[in-house]
């Protein structure tokens, strides 16, 4: 079985504007690829506060994109777990 890494193409938390209708949230997305850039569909993505414990888990989508809305800000963990590929964790 192939071992690549799970690489974080996009991660950004954007801080709670106008656009959203309650204040103090943000949101998390960002695209799952690995080595060679090729996106990683259906894996499995976890964010976790760590102040908090608090866990949220999705999925990828086909073309590996992610989608957290409401998120609390704070320090986060964040994985990515898919079958054949290593788990890719970033704080």
């Amino acid at each position: 079985m192939r071992k690549l890494t799970v690489s974080l193409l996009l991660l950004f938390l954007f801080v709670a504007g106008t656009a959203w209708p309650q204040a103090g949230v943000s949101t998390v997305r960002g695209a799952a690829q690995d080595p060679s850039q090729a996106v990683v569909p259906n894996a499995t993505v976890t964010l976790t506060n760590t102040a908090t414990s608090v866990i949220r888990t999705t999925k990828t989508n086909d073309v590996g994109l992610y989608f957290f809305a409401d998120v609390v800000p704070g320090p986060y963990r964040i994985t990515m777990e898919s079958p054949g590929l290593k788990t890719f964790e970033a704080t």
